[in-house]
């Protein structure tokens, strides 16, 4: 299958659509096949937006995103679509819920396990709990069954759709993954329908001679669609580097409305 009719055939208007990747295996290739469709009302969520979510709003595919932080670390530059939209409603005001990077993983792995929440201690008494209008905190606090500790929970993230980049799966979808994995494990496997996208199509006997690399396996997989270079301009571990060059110039290039209608 295409990336063109996983898309076309699994991405519907208003739907929360996770894209896997952490610097390594970053699902551009499904980000861009989802602008040039013209999906819309896109709810997105991943741990690091980065300019790959600033392209979907830029696009006007989103109108609500779930994540840390949403920049250009080649510069380092503002993400000029996610300022125009919070600044000026250009091309649509979105709904920014940003959480920390932690948050949101643990978020994943309560979706990943069935569970409706989990228990974290790392923002109990941070800045986050003191502007939960702002950020659109989704956390609670409650009291421990086993101590009486009060304690922060979050709740289970479940998108209706996820895809990961990564460097190789057989045609049923057993995909694998290694280096830097980020909140891709996590989400991907929170997912309720998952499409994988690799570099390389191979036999199940080189999955099965390295199982440990298995991110999410074939039962659970939608569409496996055969893409090479499809994290670029991002990295994927043992193919290509990050594209410094492309990053920087798409930070230049996409200052003003005029220059962003332009790249597009």
């Amino acid at each position: 299958m295409s990336m063109r009719e996983a898309v076309q055939k699994n991405v519907h208007d208003n739907q929360l659509v996770f894209f896997g990747g952490f610097g390594n295996g970053m699902t551009f290739s499904a980000a861009h096949e989802i602008i040039r469709q013209k999906k819309r009302n896109l709810k997105v969520t991943k741990c690091g937006g980065g300019i790959l979510f600033d392209q979907l709003i830029g696009a006007g595919v989103t109108n609500h995103i779930i994540t840390s932080h949403t920049w250009n670390a080649q510069g380092p530059q503002p993400a000029y679509n996610l300022r125009r939209s919070m600044e000026e409603g250009i091309p649509q005001k979105i709904i920014y819920n940003e959480q920390s990077l932690f948050m949101i993983n643990m978020s994943f792995f309560a979706g990943y396990m069935g569970i409706p929440f989990v228990p974290i201690r790392s923002i109990v008494g941070t800045g986050i709990y003191d502007h939960p209008k702002e950020v659109g905190l989704k956390a609670a606090r409650v009291e421990c069954p086993f101590t009486g500790e009060n304690i922060c929970v979050v709740p289970a993230i479940n998108p209706d759709i996820g895809f990961i980049q990564v460097q190789r799966a057989d045609k049923e979808g057993n995909a694998q993954l290694w280096g830097l994995i980020g909140d891709t494990k996590y989400g991907i496997n929170s997912c309720k329908k998952i499409i994988v996208a690799a570099e390389e199509i191979v036999e199940k006997s080189v999955i099965m001679e390295s199982p440990e690399r298995t991110i999410v396996s074939a039962y659970k997989v939608d569409a496996v669609v055969h893409e090479p270079w499809g994290g670029h301009p991002g990295s994927l571990q043992g193919h290509y580097y990050t594209d410094l060059e492309y990053r920087y110039k798409y930070g230049q290039e996409t200052k003003t409305i005029e220059d962003w209608e332009d790249w597009l």
